[in-house]
């Protein structure tokens, strides 16, 4: 692997505390990240220490004498991992390094306790945070670059950038050095991970003799169905066809070809997809099955708590949402709906004839860790993370202590009853035992856990197809490129959002006016920020080769 792969890991989003550099003793001296000759001694020097020998597979021994790593990572909603935790401890005892969360525990929320952290002076050794958040503070200098150290101390790592070539750019900075390691989400390396998916009243399919509907037409005409053919036999009109907890129509424009956020087009190019003509066809359409009746009257207002409202009083018929949570909504709403099957069903072929779905999750989950500028040791930090990188590390932070938390089945991870009895489930108490976000190698165990019946087969099914769309890369914008996009992108939105609105409303008619709206998109500058997406597209597509 060469070394400039080895250069762009995933950033992640940086909490620093106010605690200070490596604490602790270890017979590694200082390093610098790569820039200062190697002291005598050291293992780039091949000195005495290398008898610590850690090697990423075998021997996971970061440093002979017991030392201590800083760790900045913020106690938000989830909580934190913290160094007396069973799975930190048990790092502990693999590689002589105890962890220590320098974030200050009583500061609730994420961006707030990282952006008191930076203030505070002196950086934790190292800091994990959302990508978001952490790649300002690497254009700051608070995070050293990684590529020197994972070359030569981190194999894992480097085999982690080969698995997820996407990790490479995430970690990136506009300079072209790496910054940061982020983790994944689980799964097949490199294929998306669901999140959402089609669903429909199975059980209204039945009563009315229908098929799930396999095209768009096939959808629609089963909305159509729903809507005039009284598929809760009370007599009344009163069905709801299509609903959403998204307070808008956006989740159905994929079935024209249409998106809704950033996407490369089949050109290789960067597009906003509400300039776009699939997006215009879209929209046409959906103000009248609006208009219809099939959508939701209530679609901009009804809000979280559509889905539960309207299967409950057996007026809803689908909707596009998260597969663990609706399949649940099954077993919660059986008590006013007996007969309910609220399940998931392939997505419909687009009016191209093409089945995908464009809602999923990248195989990198959004936080990232690095090295700070402050950090005193930064060969033994590089080491550390690649523990968990290691065949021993992921399995420690994906399913906990063997013989404690897991037993090994025909050579698989198999939670214990201890771990799946857990009162508040299995991914709570993966969280109280010290399973949290950081660069390892992620599974999918835990949720698919929470999962019933339906939950489960709806996301295995959109795991083992070809339908989930590959996500948007994650693109590093310099600092004028991002003043760029700041200036506009917020006008260029509004407006475009107000037009949806009052087009699928029906207050202006698309045709008509479509022209028009794109030009005032243009005015706003919308070529300007498409030039500078397509720039940190190109650099994207560089890194990647």
């Amino acid at each position: 692997m060469n070394k400039k792969l080895c250069t762009m890991a995933l950033a992640s989003g940086l909490a620093v505390s106010a605690l200070g550099g490596c604490s602790g003793s270890s017979t590694e001296p200082a390093a610098t990240g790569g820039s200062a000759s190697p002291a005598a001694g050291s293992p780039a020097a091949g000195g005495a220490a290398q008898a610590v020998g850690y090697n990423g597979k075998d021997n996971l021994k970061v440093s002979e004498a017991p030392m201590t790593l800083t760790l900045f990572y913020a106690f938000g909603a989830n909580g934190a991992p913290k160094g007396d935790m069973p799975i930190w401890k048990k790092a502990a005892e693999f590689t002589n390094v105890s962890m220590k969360n320098a974030a200050n525990e009583s500061v609730s929320d994420e961006k707030q306790s990282f952006n008191t952290m930076m203030a505070a002076g002196k950086l934790p050794d190292l800091i994990q945070a959302q990508r978001v958040t952490l790649n300002p503070a690497i254009a700051q200098g608070a995070l050293i670059p990684l590529d020197d150290l994972i070359a030569k101390h981190a194999p894992n790592i480097q085999q982690f950038m080969k698995d997820y070539p996407d990790a490479v750019n995430a970690g990136t900075g506009p300079d072209g050095k790496l910054y940061s390691v982020a983790g994944s989400l689980g799964g097949k390396p490199g294929d998306n991970v669901p999140s959402s998916g089609f669903f429909i009243r199975q059980d209204w399919l039945k009563k009315l003799n229908l098929k799930a509907p396999t095209t768009l037409q096939e959808y629609k005409d089963v909305l159509y169905a729903f809507r005039n053919n009284d598929p809760n036999g009370n007599g009344k009109k009163d069905e709801i066809p299509y609903f959403t907890r998204d307070k808008g129509f956006w989740t159905l424009v994929q079935l024209w070809g249409a998106h809704v956020s950033w996407y490369i087009g089949a050109d290789d190019k960067v597009h906003y997809p509400k300039a776009e003509p699939e997006y215009k066809a879209a929209l046409k359409e959906l103000a009248q099955w609006y208009k219809d009746g099939l959508i939701d009257p209530e679609i901009f207002t009804r809000g979280s708590q559509a889905r539960q409202f309207l299967l409950g009083n057996d007026t809803g018929g689908a909707t596009i949402d998260w597969f663990a949570s609706t399949g649940a909504i099954n077993d919660t709403v059986r008590p006013q709906v007996p007969n309910i099957d609220f399940a998931a069903i392939a997505p419909p072929a687009d009016v191209n004839g093409k089945v995908k779905h464009i809602y999923s999750r990248t195989p990198l989950h959004i936080y990232s860790w690095g090295i700070s500028k402050d950090c005193k040791d930064p060969v033994a930090a590089i080491k550390y993370m690649d523990f968990f990188m290691s065949e021993k590390g992921k399995l420690l932070m994906g399913y906990g202590i063997e013989g404690e938390d897991y037993t090994l089945v025909n050579g698989k991870p198999a939670p214990t009853s201890k771990a799946l009895g857990n009162p508040g489930g299995y991914p709570q108490y993966l969280r109280s035992i010290g399973v949290y976000e950081i660069g390892s190698y992620g599974n999918l165990d835990g949720e698919l856990s929470t999962m019933n019946k339906q939950g489960k087969e709806g996301f295995v099914m959109y795991q083992s197809s070809k339908w989930l769309e590959k996500a948007f890369p994650e693109l590093v914008f310099t600092a004028s490129e991002r003043q760029v996009i700041d200036a506009n992108i917020a006008n260029i939105n509004a407006n475009a959002d107000e037009y949806d609105q009052s087009a699928f409303l029906g207050a202006k008619d698309v045709e008509a006016t479509w022209e028009k709206h794109v030009d005032e998109l243009k005015k706003m500058n919308l070529q300007a920020v498409l030039d500078v997406y397509n720039s940190a597209y190109a650099r994207y597509k560089a890194t990647l080769k």
